[in-house]
């Protein structure tokens, strides 16, 4: 069996290696005090001294033979944390190995920190270096040896050894100079964090036997909570102004829990929480979705997590993944799967009148249809003559660009001077979509989608989408005009993607031609809705999608 000693180096150790020090230093100490195959040492690399030279450092050290304590501190100041002193360290504690007849392989990790006490570089360095050891095949013991370097890099050893549940481990200290290090435990609330670490290894990573949502404004984040992960029961954590009963059509099976809270006390929310969770089985696995509500509810609820030694989690959607807030692994969300379900968690009181998939027969009428509305799209400013109708056929004859006739067929010449005066355009963009969803980067596209609101009071019987899709996480609705467009539709726009599509909801208008007012360029900024009169949109559907909606 393979023994390892895991470690930083510090100044002690370096003042050891300069004959400063009464004692062997930390290091040469505990691998003199037991056999050791392996050592692995992770030394502070300061960003500032890195240009030090090694014949500068030699002439020093000679100085310091015969220097007082000044000169001395000065040295230690000049080279500590530096690529010479780590070369002399390491030379220094090869040699003094080989004297006491030990055979140990050295392995020294130069570690580049913004600053000493640089807590998440000292953390990556830990946890990359404690990896790398617990891969490598065969049976091993690793011991931590908490002593050396700055206190910060001993708790990170400590809670880095949490990360590695089935690796034979312990950890070391030396309670004083002189004396052999001596085994330490860590605080029983750390073991019992652990300890459920270890029940949850071997479990699915999604099955869990209640969930805590916060649940606000954005509703978005909880309903991925619910599709990503299965749960006996989904339990939303909101305030009197965000009720989540709108939640339960989408449990299936699953039970439906709601606890009422002050969205901006935390003590009151991880309270409420605890007292919650009290009442459940001691071995209960409890998941926390941690991605709405407020800031203050985050903060109750991540404490509440804590204690309660669960799982959080946070949907980072722009980036298409679900973070576990534990240890900081992802993997990728789970897709909503059509625009109906974003609708009816965003909104209320409101059905579905037509569904709104296009359906155009034949392929060849679907390619015909694409070619008419591709000859209008390009004629958009022009004297429209090159289709005619044929009232005995109900068909609409046109040459293509190759000059081959193309027949769409409508329902009455009404209806057909009724598309070519701007509904051609709504078929224009969603045919021009349709490879995306074959690329799977739209997961559902609808044009002509509609909404019948079931409150009298809304002053509006219906709601329709020129068009509309999801990419799985995010609703995107496009208006489509062919004619001119005002402060007014700007408005609208952005007030129905809102109310259908929540806050993360994203609002495109698409025109024949640029709009000059400069007034309405602005104002479509500051709604957050992209403006567009070029075929680029399509290009540039694909390129939001893949940064999570944004527009710039």
């Amino acid at each position: 069996m393979k023994k390892y000693l895991m470690t930083w180096y510090g100044i002690t150790d370096l003042r050891a290696s300069l004959g400063l020090e009464r004692t062997t230093g930390p290091i040469l100490g505990a691998l003199l005090a037991e056999d050791y195959t392996d050592v692995v040492i992770l030394g502070f690399t300061h960003p500032d001294k890195t240009e030090t030279k090694a014949d500068k450092f030699q002439e020093k050290l000679a100085e310091l033979k015969t220097s007082d304590s000044a000169a001395t501190r000065k040295f230690i100041d000049l080279f500590a944390n530096t690529p010479e002193a780590h070369n002399h360290f390491n030379q220094w504690l090869e040699k003094q190995l080989w004297d006491a007849g030990k055979k140990v392989n050295l392995c020294f990790n130069s570690v580049s920190l913004k600053y000493l006490n640089d807590t998440e570089g000292i953390y990556e360095a830990a946890t990359q270096s404690l990896n790398t050891v617990a891969a490598l095949e065969g049976e091993k013991l690793v011991t931590l040896y908490l002593s050396p370097g700055t206190p910060v890099m001993a708790f990170v050893w400590a809670f880095a050894a949490l990360r590695h549940p089935t690796l034979k481990k312990r950890l070391i200290a030396s309670s004083q100079p002189g004396i052999p290090p001596e085994r330490i435990v860590l605080p029983s609330e750390w073991l019992e964090w652990h300890g459920r670490q270890v029940r949850t290894t071997d479990a699915e990573s999604d099955q869990y036997d209640a969930i805590f949502h916060l649940f606000g404004e954005q509703r978005m984040p909880s309903l991925l909570g619910v599709i990503q992960f299965s749960s006996r029961k989904h339990i939303f954590v909101n305030s009197a102004q965000f009720p989540a009963d709108v939640m339960k059509q989408f449990l299936g099976e699953a039970e439906y829990g709601e606890i009422a809270v002050d969205p901006y006390d935390p003590e009151n929310v991880r309270f409420t929480i605890l007292d919650l969770i009290a009442k459940m089985p001691a071995d209960a696995k409890v998941g926390f979705n941690l991605t709405g509500g407020t800031k203050l509810m985050y903060a109750g609820a991540l404490a509440a997590c804590r204690k309660a030694n669960a799982t959080p989690f946070y949907f980072e959607q722009r980036n298409n993944r679900v973070i576990n807030l534990n240890d900081f692994s992802t993997d990728k969300i789970k897709h909503v799967k059509s625009v109906d379900v974003i609708i009816r968690v965003n909104s209320r009181n409101v059905s579905i009148a037509d569904f709104g998939h296009k359906k155009f027969g034949t392929k060849a009428e679907k390619r015909n249809t694409f070619l008419l509305t591709e000859l209008l799209w390009r004629q958009r400013n022009k004297n429209k003559k090159e289709c005619q109708w044929m009232e005995s056929k109900k068909l609409v004859q046109f040459e293509d660009f190759e000059g081959i006739k193309r027949l769409v067929p409508f329902k009455s010449q009404a209806h057909w001077k009724n598309y070519k005066s701007g509904h051609w355009l709504e078929d224009y963009v969603y045919l021009r979509l349709m490879p995306l969803v074959e690329k799977g980067v739209i997961k559902d596209l609808r044009s002509e989608l509609k909404l019948r609101y079931n409150d009298i009071k809304s002053g509006s019987s219906y709601q329709e989408f020129d068009v509309i899709f999801t990419d799985g996480r995010t609703l995107y609705m496009i208006e489509c005009k062919t004619s001119s467009i005002s402060g007014n539709d700007l408005s609208k726009l952005s007030s129905v993607t809102r109310e259908f599509g929540g806050v993360t909801g994203k609002a495109i208008l698409f025109t024949c031609k640029p709009s000059q007012d400069r007034g309405i360029q602005q104002k479509a900024k500051n709604l957050n809705i992209l403006l567009s009169s070029s075929n680029s949109l399509f290009t540039q559907m694909e390129k939001m999608i893949q940064h999570g909606g944004r527009y710039r």
